[in-house]
C-alpha cells in the first residue's frame, strides 16, 4: 500500500521551493509514494507538476487554509503533510492537531528572513514541537533551525536541493543563437543574475557595481533574468547611473538553461541564501560563479575551485570579481569545467532516497 503524501506550499510560482516539489513529487518511487501538491493561493504563471494540485484561494496567513488542509487530509486519508515555505509551515502547524497525519516541515531558507523571519522564528519556537521531522536544505539551515527551536527533539535532516540534470546540458545551445535571442551580441562580456527581484537576492548590488565596471576597458552587459518588487527601483536606478543598454532587466524566462549559456559569468548577491540553486544549475551549464558568502553559498561554492565566494558582500567587492574572472579566460575555464563536474553529484537520486527514508520511518512508526 503506497504513502500518501501531502506537499503543502504558499503558491506554485517558478522559484527555488516550487522547483524542489517538482523534483521531488515526480521522482518518488511510484508503488511506494501517492504525491499530491496543495498550494495555498493561485500563480498567475504556476509551474506544471506531474500530480494532483489543489489550488486553494487562501489570503495570507489565513484560517481558512488551516480548515481547508485538514480537510484534505481527511478526505484524501495522507499519511504524511510535507510543508514548504513560510505561510505552508504556519497552516501546518496550525492544522496539525485537526488531522493525524504526520508533519514534516523542509526548510528553504525563511528562517533567515529580517522583519517577518521575527514572527515566524517565534511561531516556530511556540508551535514547531508539532512537527514529526524536519528537512533543512543546507547545514547553514540546519544550524539555524536547531537554533530556533531550542530544545525541541525533533529529528532534523540536510538533504540538498537537486536539479534535472537532463534539463541542464550546456552542449544542447549554441551560445551566439542564445544571444541573438535574447537581443544581445556576440561582443560585450556578459553578466548574469537569475533570480527574483527583491531585496534578499541582492540584485540592487549587482546594478551598483555595474556602474564600476571600467566600460572604456571593453563592451559589457549584465544581464538580469527575473521580475518581482524590486523591479521598479531597479529601472529607477539604472536610469539615474546612466546604465541603459548596459543593465538589462531581461524579465521572466522558463528554460533558465538556455539563457545561462548565453552568460561568461553568473552573480548571486543574495543577502540571505539557505542553498543557491541558481547557482547550482550556472555551474552545470559551465558558467563561472561569483556569490555572496552568507547562507548555504559556502557549503555549495568552493572558493577558487568551483567558483568565487566574496569576502565580503558588496558592491565593490561583486565589481572586483567579475573584472578578474573577465581578464583571465584560464580562470574561468578552469572554474566552469571543475564547477560543471561538481555539480553533476546534485542529480537528485541521494536527495529522493533521504527524503523516502523519513517517510518509511514516520510511517512506521520507528
Amino acid at each position: 500500500m503506497s504513502v500518501r503524501v501531502l506537499h503543502v506550499i504558499d503558491h506554485l510560482g517558478y522559484g527555488g521551493a516550487p522547483f524542489v516539489v517538482k523534483n521531488l513529487v515526480e521522482r518518488m518511487p511510484a508503488g511506494f509514494v501517492e504525491s499530491l501538491v496543495c498550494a495555498l493561493r493561485p500563480n498567475p504563471r504556476s509551474l506544471p507538476i506531474d500530480a494532483t494540485v489543489i489550488t486553494l484561494q487562501s489570503r495570507k496567513y489565513s484560517l481558512a487554509a488551516v480548515r481547508s488542509i485538514a480537510r484534505i487530509c481527511r478526505e484524501r486519508r495522507i499519511d504524511i503533510v510535507h510543508a514548504h515555505l513560510q505561510k505552508a509551515f504556519i497552516s501546518s502547524l496550525l492544522a496539525r492537531p485537526r488531522f493525524t497525519s504526520r508533519l514534516i516541515l523542509h526548510e528553504h531558507g525563511p528562517i533567515f528572513r529580517d522583519r517577518t523571519g521575527c514572527i515566524y522564528r517565534w511561531f516556530l519556537r511556540r508551535f514547531g514541537s508539532r512537527a514529526d521531522a524536519i528537512i533543512a536544505n543546507s547545514q547553514a539551515a540546519a544550524a539555524a533551525m536547531r537554533r530556533t527551536l531550542g530544545n525541541a527533539a525533533i529529528p532534523i535532516t540536510v538533504v540538498p536541493n537537486f536539479i534535472d540534470l537532463e534539463r541542464f546540458v550546456p552542449d544542447r545551445y549554441d551560445r551566439n543563437t542564445v544571444r541573438a535571442s535574447l537581443g544581445l551580441t556576440e561582443d560585450p562580456f556578459v553578466v548574469g543574475f537569475v533570480g527574483r527581484l527583491d531585496r534578499p537576492k541582492g540584485v540592487d548590488l549587482l546594478v551598483e557595481a555595474a556602474a564600476r565596471l571600467p566600460r572604456q576597458e571593453r563592451p559589457w552587459c549584465v544581464y538580469l533574468v527575473g521580475d518581482g518588487p524590486q523591479r521598479a527601483l531597479l529601472e529607477s536606478r539604472i536610469r539615474e547611473l546612466g546604465l541603459e543598454g548596459t543593465v538589462i532587466l531581461g524579465g521572466l524566462h522558463e528554460n533558465p538553461a538556455a539563457v545561462l549559456r548565453a552568460f561568461d559569468v553568473v552573480v548571486v548577491p543574495s543577502r540571505r541564501e539557505a542553498f543557491g540553486i541558481s547557482a547550482l544549475e550556472a555551474m552545470r551549464m559551465r558558467v563561472p560563479v561569483i556569490v555572496s558568502p552568507v547562507g548555504g553559498l559556502p557549503e555549495l561554492i568552493q572558493d577558487g575551485e568551483t567558483g568565487i565566494v566574496l569576502p565580503r558582500l558588496d558592491a565593490e567587492c561583486i565589481a572586483e570579481a567579475i573584472r578578474r574572472l573577465a581578464a583571465d579566460e584560464g580562470l574561468r575555464n578552469r572554474l566552469a569545467a571543475q564547477a560543471f563536474e561538481y555539480a553533476g553529484r546534485f542529480d537528485g537520486g541521494g536527495a529522493v532516497e533521504q527524503v523516502v527514508e523519513i517517510y518509511r520511518r514516520l510511517t512506521s512508526g520507528t
